[in-house]
């Protein structure tokens, strides 16, 4: 059991290590570690955010939909 969990990781590890470079969140900029976060989820996040604040009005998390819908159509290249 324990050779096949040995196994199981290795090939895991060694999968992970072929995985293409840019798909990890994380950046190295002056010798810090940054979190990039794509633009996608920052509209996400903003949308949230909104609603949150939004207290359970209905025409305000309407308006944070719409929001939503323009900063995706702008920064992630997704059109209706």
């Amino acid at each position: 059991m324990r050779l096949l969990i040995t196994l199981c990781s290795l090939l895991l590890i060694g999968g992970t290590s072929f995985a293409e470079t840019n798909a990890s969140p994380a950046r190295f900029r002056n010798g810090k570690i940054v979190i990039a976060q794509s633009y996608c989820r920052m509209c996400i996040d903003a949308r949230e955010s909104c609603i949150l604040r939004c207290n359970g009005s209905g025409l305000c998390i309407q308006r944070c939909n719409d929001d939503l819908e323009d900063c995706i159509e702008q920064n992630c290249r997704y059109r209706r």
